[in-house]
């Protein structure tokens, strides 16, 4: 589409310059108004080669986040788009009527049985040797290697070991070979069962090869976790490790026709046909579940409204540029007609000028948008570097380490940067060609005639801005996109207001500040012009207020969430230091003791907890058993309990002692979020028969799977704690027959100067382990990179607007010459000519500074109402940051119109008032 409308361009410019060539007097006149005011020509490319930069540099900001986010898919599923799933296991002979018929339809184009699980895996001897640390949980897969080479859109080399490869032999990945410390040629040891014949006599097998990461199709099973590497054994090898019969398999792997972007969009046709058959086995679309996943917020819907919001930035920019251009030669193309050019000629004059115009600043706008763009872009690739260093705690990421613009996004670059200004220029030539002659000459306002509600134009407009705003007020927010409708129009309402106003605004500034003498008639001819052309003043309000208004939104909001992490670390944790989980598993696990932590140098006080899954009302939460340590050395506070009389750590010891009771989180007592607990009343939770693992099942209402406790306290407002549901003592008796399938972990507190020494021993002895400072360190990072990517990318939106009023100021010195001679002829002084330009811009800069404060705090208040306010978040508004922001933005922008307005002041009366420039 975009190259069609390319090629249209083409066409249509071919067409006017061959047309052109049949009136060359036309064409030479164009080209020849553009060397002879030079300064001129210079502002018009200068703005329209940073229209089309800002236009560029923003596809190209979108584009690459977007090929971060089919990096992140290409980095852990390839080619592979969907897969079919068994907890117990798939014979393929019931799946091959789905499998021939994807065939059929032309959907898929590789299907591959596989065997996926986690194992302990080791160095052989390291178990005979009892060095139970050196125990690492990887997968390990077995499937018919064979079925690589045509699995996908290309074809896919494989290394000759996995064709070679026999039942006793392995390939492993280059971190587990280095964590195991094993080479090629050395052996490892798989443990396949928590029985003692699986320890006493592991399988062994011999490693022949170690490869990079990515490993075979860079399957890493379905929540993309394959522990800490992959071992690759035979098909053979790998069925017997999983105990399973000939030809049973746990996952079918699916490629649908086209590389791993393309074919994502096929998926929804595969589900379709795998709905209407009978398969006992889970349909999983991996790659759409990992889109999301990255993609988690939205994050490349704000790339998208930074990208839309830019195209608005530029296209405001070039639309002041040419409606300047057209009002500039208006006196000049008043004299051509008045010499016998007709109004088709005076169109094509000013049309072919602008072509002129556009051709030279395009491609100084693609070479300037890709090189701020990518100088911006930096800023996320070193965002995700800090991120990854905290692999610990989320997990592997793909860096963002690759700056991307397709050529499609240059080519819509151009596109606008092209249309815009020729759409522009050929209306207003279009509307010109219509001026009465001696009007145009004498460069004087066509009389309109003020149709029948002329009069009441000005009611009427603010009418229509009053309603917007008050619509935009009861407008409901359901969801983020309506909210975005709802902070727009809010916007859009102020600057509608302000624009029809300024009027009132210059008789409030008189009042108000009460001027006398020459300053009365400054501040009226400072008013004159903006009021005059109101579009132009909207224009550049609009992108003055747009930038702050996001700018403010986007320095509040990470501003709270800032202050909260801060002073959320007592809430986190409970108030300890750390947390240790031992996730259910059955697996052989590494386990250590609340005794083991106690011994470990620089640990104060370890307490024990044990987290379940209840249900109840079709709702699940989690219920927490805790010891003794977390009743009495925890931070949370009581909001409410049914004790008179007790301090809160008598009612925690008062919980403790009394296994029946619970105190609950206040979250869990709003029926906005589906519960309705109640203080003081009692309540029976079901168990499901298992809460976590590969084999879940349903929930089981029956009497031997409940836990009854009464809710005697509740806690205040708190985000993220231990505290995830109801907290129970760890005396419970109930606990005994689920201590089995629950989550089961210890948290401590510790002396800061001892941490290092902890994090070592809780690594050595593999354990998962999350400290509390790291979560916030996380948070900090993450808030504070991202703001600052989209503030530098918007601090490039406040330039353009900036250099937009700075141009503005330049053409209008120009366009004024006249008007500045005659009132330097009737009195005015240097001084008063520079400060009614001064003044004028100031007017328009501080106005789209206030109107975008304004509106970007309501905004920031909605979106915190939405997110944050629920979660015991306090709204705060940085005021000494914005008020610092706003004053650099007007200090740096009076800069820029000084040289304009000091230009206005120098100019002679008898310079200012000749005929033509």
């Amino acid at each position: 589409m975009v190259i069609i409308l390319l090629l249209i361009i083409v066409v249509i410019l071919v067409f006017f310059f061959v047309k052109a060539s049949f009136s060359p007097h036309i064409l030479k006149i164009s080209f020849r108004n553009i060397f002879r005011i030079k300064r001129e020509s210079f502002l018009m490319i200068l703005g329209s080669m940073i229209g089309a930069a800002f236009i560029i540099g923003s596809l190209g900001m979108n584009d690459s986040f977007k090929n971060y986010i089919y990096k992140s898919v290409d980095l852990y599923f390839g080619e592979i788009d969907e897969v079919i799933n068994s907890k117990v296991s798939i014979n393929y002979e019931d799946i091959k009527p789905f499998i021939e018929k994807l065939e059929k339809e032309d959907l898929i184009d590789g299907v591959i049985p596989i065997y996926f699980k986690l194992f302990p895996v080791t160095k052989k001897g390291n178990i005979r040797g009892l060095k139970i640390s050196e125990l690492s949980q990887a997968s390990i897969v077995g499937m018919d290697y064979t079925l690589i080479e045509n699995f996908g859109e290309k074809e896919i080399k494989i290394p000759s070991e996995f064709l070679k490869l026999r039942d006793n032999e392995a390939i492993i990945t280059r971190r587990l070979a280095e964590r195991l410390k094993v080479s090629e040629g050395e052996y490892i040891e798989i443990i396949t069962g928590a029985s003692p014949i699986n320890l006493l006599f592991p399988r062994s097998f011999k490693v022949v090869k170690i490869i990079d990461l990515k490993s075979i199709l860079n399957y890493r099973g379905l929540d993309a976790n394959n522990g800490i590497g992959t071992v690759f054994v035979t098909l053979n090898a790998g069925r017997k490790i999983s105990r399973v019969p000939e030809n049973h398999y746990f996952q079918i792997l699916i490629s649908n026709k086209g590389d791993f972007i393309e074919g994502n969009k096929l998926t929804d046709k595969v589900k379709k046909i795998y709905e209407q058959m009978n398969i006992k086995a889970e349909f999983i679309p991996v790659k759409s579940n990992q889109i999301k996943a990255v993609d988690r917020g939205g994050v490349s819907y704000i790339f998208l409204a930074l990208s839309l919001f830019s195209i608005i930035s530029g296209g405001v920019l070039i639309t002041n540029m040419y409606s300047m251009l057209i009002s500039e030669r208006k006196r000049e193309l008043g004299v051509l007609r008045a010499i016998g050019f007709k109004r088709r000629d005076i169109r094509n004059v000013i049309f072919y000028e602008s072509i002129f115009y556009t051709l030279f600043s395009i491609p100084l706008g693609i070479a300037t948008g890709l090189l701020i763009s990518r100088l911006t872009f930096s800023k996320v690739t070193s965002l995700f570097k800090e991120l990854s260093s905290f692999e610990n705690i989320i997990g592997e990421i793909p860096l963002i380490d690759a700056y991307y613009i397709s050529l499609n996004s240059i080519l819509i670059g151009v596109v606008v940067g092209v249309f815009l200004p020729l759409t522009i220029t050929f209306w207003y030539s279009y509307s010109i060609g219509k001026l009465n002659i001696v009007n145009a000459i004498k460069d004087l306002e066509e009389e309109k005639k003020k149709g029948k509600f002329g009069k009441y134009k000005i009611v009427i407009e603010n009418i229509l801005s009053i309603l917007i705003f008050l619509i935009s007020l009861i407008l409901k927010i359901d969801s983020f996109i309506m909210l975005g409708i709802k902070s727009f129009l809010i916007l859009l309402s102020a600057i509608m207001i302000v624009t029809f106003n300024l009027k009132f605004i210059e008789i409030f500034l008189l009042k108000l500040i009460k001027l006398k003498g020459k300053f009365v008639p400054i501040l009226k001819i400072a008013f004159s012009y903006p009021m005059r052309n109101r579009k132009r003043t909207g224009a550049i309000i609009t992108l003055y207020s747009m930038v702050i208004f996001i700018i403010v939104v986007l320095t509040i909001l990470p501003y709270i969430q800032q202050k909260h992490l801060k002073r959320s670390r007592d809430s986190l944790f409970a108030g300890f230091d750390g947390v240790v989980v031992e996730m259910p598993t059955t697996l052989l696990p590494i386990k250590i003791s609340k005794k083991d932590l106690k011994s470990v140098k620089g640990i104060k006080d370890v307490g024990e907890f044990y987290f379940i899954v209840a249900h109840e009302n079709n709702n699940d939460y989690g219920i927490v058993f805790g010891s003794k340590e977390f009743f009495t050395k925890n931070k949370i506070k009581i909001k409410k309990s049914i004790f008179e009389g007790l301090s809160e750590d008598e009612i925690w010891l008062e919980i403790y002692n009394n296994p029946g009771y619970a105190i609950m989180p206040e979250r869990l007592t709003d029926p906005k979020y589906g519960y309705n607990f109640e203080l003081g009343k009692t309540y029976t939770a079901y168990i499901p028969a298992q809460t976590f693992g590969p084999n879940k099942s349903e929930t089981s209402n029956s009497s031997e799977s409940t836990i009854t406790y009464k809710i005697v306290a509740i806690t205040s407002k708190i985000s993220e704690t231990l505290a995830m549901g109801p907290v129970i003592s760890l005396k419970n008796p109930e606990l005994e027959k689920y201590k089995k399938n629950a989550v089961h972990g210890f948290f401590f507190s510790i002396y800061p100067e001892y941490k290092l020494q902890v994090e070592e021993y809780l690594k050595k002895k593999n354990q998962f382990y999350i400290f509390v400072d790291d979560l916030l360190n996380l948070g900090l990072k993450a808030s504070q990179g991202m703001v600052s990517i989209f503030n530098s990318f918007l601090y490039f939106g406040l330039m353009i607007g900036i250099i937009g009023i700075a141009i503005t100021m330049m053409k209008a010195v120009n366009e004024r010459r006249r008007v500045i001679g005659m009132l330097k002829a009737i009195g005015f002084t240097k001084n008063m000519v520079f400060l009614s330009f001064f003044i004028e811009s100031s007017i328009i800069i501080i106005l789209g500074l206030i109107i975008g404060n304004s509106a970007g705090i309501f905004t920031s208040y909605l979106i915190f109402q939405k997110l944050f306010e629920d979660v015991g978040i306090t709204f705060q508004i940085p005021y000494l940051k914005l008020f610092i922001t706003s004053i650099s933005f007007y200090i740096i922008s009076v800069l820029f119109i000084y040289l304009p307005s000091k230009s206005a002041s120098k100019l002679s009366p008898n310079e200012a008032m000749r005929a033509l420039d």
